[in-house]
């Protein structure tokens, strides 16, 4: 194998698909980038075995060939070369890059020991616009769990159906559902649990995209954009019901302005306790009171900020972390609260939803402790 490639392009491509690489495995091969070249392509992949990425960038080819190659050492070289077109070639298990500056050589493996491209078998295919699926992936995916014993939560569900497009996240503690209207397939209802390093690597890529297309298989899924094709095993787990935990007669409704409430939470969670991050939420008509305590370092904090309410008085305790998860999400100048008590669940929503779009956040509360 022979190629002429720009070093800063190589470079780039490398840091690319060597997210994808493992950080520690009992497989030694996956700590290399395979590298096939035919004619001026040159595919890079790498693989952990549950995420597969292979990356397409142009060369000029001038003899075809494949090896796989360490990551960390070719990582290291070619970030610090100039930048200027370098040479690399193989013979066998040896590599040889030549640059302007010097001559480097690395051991290899035959591209025979590395792991093949995963088999999608019969896949439903969707074309979707890349700001949309970028979208819903970055909204989601701060709210999967990271508990080993509950595995169907531990990525974001998916649902696509004739009418809508769906995302799903929770940890139990807070809950996303993110619906886009303006999604829909044709005919197919589809269910997926996708694991979130593989949506972090898609969501890095969308960027400079405009449609990419979705193939859907029973135990796989694939991304394919312009220059690139990314695999994942999915979580072959049932979903739970998340309509079941998301609540219907919430009757006291709060709107707060979303930037006011947001640095309110963050002051006064400054002195919470560090092991609950409790504050506690005091709401009257058109006043709301957060307060936090730590006996153990005699802190406490309280503040006030004005709300639009006319209801009952409630007092209610939330983890202000779960709280700042869950106002990030808002882009409207106000954040609207639908509660019912102390214990229930409740309902965050934006002040008004964007076209197409229906966005619903529950939140849990905390039992206080005073």
């Amino acid at each position: 194998m022979r190629f002429i490639v720009n070093s800063n392009l190589l470079s780039k491509s490398i840091q690319q698909v060597a997210r994808v690489t493992p950080s520690r495995s009992t497989m030694p091969i996956l700590n290399n980038i395979l590298f096939v070249l035919n004619d001026n392509n040159l595919t890079l992949r790498t693989t952990d075995i549950e995420i597969t990425y292979a990356l397409n960038i142009e060369v000029t080819g001038e003899e075809d060939g494949s090896i796989a190659i360490p990551v960390r050492i070719l990582q290291d070289i070619t970030t610090e070369l100039p930048d200027a077109d370098i040479t690399l070639e193989s013979d066998g298990s040896k590599i040889n890059i030549s640059s302007t500056v010097g001559n480097y050589k690395i051991n290899g493996h035959q591209a025979s020991e590395f792991p093949g491209l995963p088999e999608i078998g019969d896949a439903s295919t969707i074309n979707i616009n890349a700001d949309i699926f970028k979208r819903m992936i970055d909204k989601t995916i701060n709210f999967v769990s990271k508990d080993e014993l509950k595995p169907a939560l531990l990525g974001v569900y998916f649902e696509f159906t004739p009418d809508f497009f769906r995302a799903v996240a929770t940890d139990g503690h807070k809950l996303i559902k993110f619906t886009n209207e303006n999604v829909k397939t044709n005919g197919e209802s589809l269910k997926i649990v996708i694991p979130p390093k593989f949506l972090g690597i898609v969501s890095s890529l969308l960027d400079k995209e405009d449609t990419i297309q979705l193939l859907l298989g029973t135990s796989h899924v694939q991304i394919v954009t312009e220059n690139a094709s990314i695999y994942s095993r999915l979580i072959g787990e049932n979903y739970p019901d998340y309509n079941a935990v998301i609540p219907t007669e919430n009757d006291k409704n709060i709107f707060i302005n979303t930037n006011d409430l947001m640095t309110s939470v963050k002051r006064v969670s400054i002195f919470s306790n560090r092991t609950t991050h409790q504050i506690e939420f005091n709401v009257v008509p058109g006043l709301l009171t957060l307060s936090s305590e730590d006996p153990e370092n005699n802190t406490s904090a309280k503040e006030e900020v004005l709300v639009d309410y006319d209801n009952a008085e409630i007092v209610i305790g939330y983890n202000s972390i779960y709280l700042r998860d869950i106002l990030k999400i808002i882009e409207t100048d106000k954040v609207h609260f639908k509660l019912t008590n102390a214990v229930g669940a409740g309902l965050v929503l934006p002040e008004t939803q964007k076209d197409g779009e229906v966005i619903v956040l529950l939140l849990m509360p905390i039992r206080l402790q005073r």
